[in-house]
């Protein structure tokens, strides 16, 4: 078992731990979606979302954000997820539906219900937050507000190892490090300090997928040398996707959930990938395509518009 003294942020260097020091960690089964009814490009704010203003077709976007949510149902009812619940879209606020960013909820040790709300870049982003916030308190969540710093986008930078009570968090576009320091010394958890250093990849959700406690999808272009270094501490076999691949399917964005309970695992990704693809077969995982090509020209897929809950 790990010190106290390791419950903190790195960025390079030999860790002084491996994942089997590690406490476990329960995963989240349950699935909030966010209604895609206000949902538009009005202006740009990543790469993905030049120039696609006038070619978003939001009819479609609707017809595929149901085609989303009908897996999710369809999970639920074959017993790998407990629940799904709908958030209703607001008006003003035409990113809502990408409603991995907004918080980044956690269960302690203790087994307390704890939700960090985010400090978004974007003004009109930051507008959906207090939304997300009362979600969470009528589940009787306890939210938390971060001191340190100005920049958390939830679980878009914030992501758990499988199984485990570590976090690896991106930072250089829209989070900082201060903000994983007060993650780390709140949880009393190491976090893994992630710098982005390709604006194609502007949260950790769209170049980083962990598939199991030693297994991993990303794209190496992605990362600092320093970064994927320890990465390749932290996971035995590691599934390099082309960053074409990456870029152009938003494969990277897919989501993949494991219940240790039923034994069974799924993935939901983008259709057009092969290497990713490839490797969630490689890794046994029910593989469920889908379309989400308007979603994609606002910079999101399915990771984007989902938040795991407890």
């Amino acid at each position: 078992m790990i010190s106290k003294e390791t419950f903190k942020v790195y960025q390079s260097g030999k860790l002084p731990f491996t994942i089997n020091d590690l406490k476990r960690r329960e995963e989240p089964l349950k699935v909030l979606m966010c209604s895609p009814d206000y949902f538009d490009i009005i202006d740009v704010k990543n790469i993905h979302m030049e120039g696609m203003a006038s070619s978003l077709n939001k009819s479609k976007a609707i017809q595929q954000w149901n085609g989303l949510k009908a897996i999710y149902q369809k999970l639920v009812e074959d017993g790998l997820l407990q629940e799904i619940k709908i958030i209703d879209g607001v008006e003003g606020c035409e990113d809502m539906v990408f409603c991995a960013n907004q918080s980044f909820p956690y269960l302690s040790p203790y087994n307390d219900k704890l939700v960090w709300m985010s400090k978004m870049r974007h003004p009109s982003r930051q507008n959906e937050v207090p939304f997300f916030e009362q979600f969470y308190q009528n589940l009787d969540y306890t939210p938390k507000h971060f001191k340190n710093t100005d920049l958390f986008e939830g679980m878009g930078d914030t992501i758990p190892h499988p199984g485990k009570q570590l976090l690896y968090g991106g930072y250089g576009h829209r989070s900082k490090t201060n903000a994983y320091e007060e993650l780390s010394k709140e949880l009393n958890v190491p976090i893994i300090a992630l710098e982005l250093i390709n604006e194609n990849f502007y949260h950790l959700d769209t170049c980083f997928v962990p598939l199991s406690e030693t297994q991993v999808m990303l794209c190496k272009e992605a990362f600092t040398e320093a970064g994927f270094a320890l990465l390749q501490q932290c996971f035995d076999e590691i599934f390099e996707i082309p960053m074409e691949e990456a870029i152009q399917t938003f494969c990277l964005n897919a989501h993949v959930v494991n219940n240790n309970n039923t034994k069974q695992k799924a993935a939901i990704i983008q259709i057009g990938s092969t290497a990713a693809k490839a490797a969630l077969q490689k890794c046994g995982y029910q593989i469920y395509e889908v379309e989400t090509s308007e979603f994609m020209k606002s910079g999101g897929s399915v990771f984007c518009m989902k938040m795991m809950y407890y």
